[in-house]
């Protein structure tokens, strides 16, 4: 009997079932993490793409073909992470007289999620990141 009593006793598996039992929470916070990371490198390559673009096109205003110039420049700053799904759009407010007015480039993005907790959060498809920025020409 006290055989029986010493077997129910013994604590030989317990750390490998808190270990099964934790390890699924370990791994979505670890891809919660690396994905939050992600998404926000890429949000602020599009904010800086936007800000260049804007500050591009109001200083480069006076040229005819800024607007063309102003999507290039902002295309040749994107970094690959975001350059493949970019849509830039330049905008000014007075088209007539484009130095008495304002500028806007707007910049969306499509990234692919890199996890599955990314993956699911967005359908399983692209996320869509945008900024927009206005400045004065000069």
């Amino acid at each position: 009997m006290k055989r029986i009593f010493k077997g129910l006793k013994r604590e030989d598996g317990q750390a490998v079932v808190e270990f099964a039992i934790i390890l699924p929470i370990l791994i979505l916070l670890l891809c919660g993490i690396i994905e939050y990371g992600w998404l926000f490198s890429a949000k602020l390559a599009t904010n800086n793409c936007a800000r260049e673009g804007a500050r591009y096109a109001s200083v480069n205003c006076d040229y005819v073909s800024f607007l063309s110039k102003t999507v290039e420049r902002v295309t040749d700053i994107a970094p690959d992470s975001i350059k493949d799904g970019i849509n830039i759009t330049v905008e000014c407010s007075n088209e007539y007289n484009v130095r008495s007015g304002d500028v806007t480039v707007k910049v969306e993005s499509y990234i692919k999620p890199l996890t599955f907790i990314g993956a699911t959060m967005s359908g399983g498809g692209k996320i869509n990141l945008s900024s927009s920025v206005t400045m004065k020409a000069e």
